[in-house]
């Protein structure tokens, strides 16, 4: 990696192009075998790697080999890196240009057709259960109605989800809900190995979800709520990820996969699952999980709706 001329980073998130904007003095802060995150002086992080990363927030993705393995390549975590607004170097390994770099950003919210989204989160729990993931994938048919992993991690994770997802179902059926969410919630905070535990990934995609549906309050409040105990409870690089999703922002393959259940495309619905098994060991399907709980909220709210006005009394 000791070109002459600076590796091309052609697509970057929001928060990585507002945070490498500024340049300053950034550290390695992990290394995996395709990507590297750094985090800057000010506690801003950066996620580095070839476009098979996939799009984010966080995200740069410059052209660099797919079989580069940053594992073996002898980086390791807090090795210097340096970023002056146009560059960005990494330990004398790695050279990077933001000349020409587009911006990701996910797409806006769309209006999804209440009946097909009913279909997407059935659908869902019968692609979970046949696909058997790793991490919280094993919950998605329970939150659809039907019954869910007995593992370890999904019974921890349960009582937690089952109260978010009956806070959220009660939020998106009452215009005038502002209960915070209950205590209960936090316990996702953390839960899981590795540096985006699972518990944390299925926050994140409650509230990518709730931006989805076009309820960004009922995100904001669930932000409220878990985002200061994140910093205490949870790694750093799940704080950033935390804090984007409740923008509304998370990875493409999550945008892509819900889309996809809310318009009820079949099709587009095997590739969409693939791309989000692929982000990390199951940080996809655990975000997944988050969703399914949301998106599963609001069909019931949408049919407690329904039976009480047709139960309403009529007047003449």
């Amino acid at each position: 990696m000791r070109d002459l001329r600076p590796v091309p980073i052609r697509l970057i998130g929001r928060v990585a192009r507002r945070a490498l904007a500024c340049g300053s003095d950034w550290r390695v802060l992990a290394v995996f075998r395709r990507s590297v995150y750094c985090e800057s002086g000010a506690g801003a992080l950066v996620c580095l790697g070839p476009p098979s990363l996939g799009a984010g927030p966080l995200n740069a993705l410059a052209d660099l080999p797919e079989r580069l393995d940053w594992e073996g390549s002898g980086l390791r975590p807090g090795a210097p890196a340096l970023c002056d607004g146009t560059t960005v170097r990494v330990d004398g390994r790695l050279w990077l240009s933001l000349a020409g770099a587009r911006e990701w950003r996910p797409p806006p919210p769309s209006a999804w057709d209440p009946d097909r989204l009913a279909w997407g989160v059935a659908t869902l729990a019968d692609e979970a259960r046949a696909r058997r993931a790793p991490g919280l994938c094993g919950l998605i048919p329970a939150l659809a109605g039907g019954r869910g992993a007995d593992d370890l991690l999904s019974r921890a994770a349960w009582r937690p989800i089952s109260a978010l997802t009956t806070w959220v179902g009660a939020a998106l059926a009452d215009p005038g809900h502002e209960a915070a969410p209950p205590a209960e919630v936090a316990r996702l905070l953390g839960l899981g190995p590795g540096l985006t535990p699972s518990g944390d990934d299925a926050l994140g995609g409650a509230m990518v979800a709730l931006h989805g549906l076009g309820r960004p309050d009922v995100a904001r409040r669930l932000a409220e709520q878990v985002l200061p105990q994140a910093r205490e409870r949870t790694t750093v690089i799940s704080v950033a990820h935390l804090a984007a999703a409740a923008d509304g922002e998370g990875a493409a393959a999550l945008h892509a996969t819900l889309a996809a259940l809310g318009g009820a495309r079949r099709r587009a619905l095997g590739p969409c699952l693939d791309a989000l098994a692929a982000l990390g060991h199951s940080s996809g399907w655990d975000a997944l999980a988050g969703a399914a709980a949301v998106l599963g909220a609001s069909v019931r709210a949408r049919v407690a709706r329904a039976a009480a006005a047709r139960e309403a009394p009529t007047w003449s």
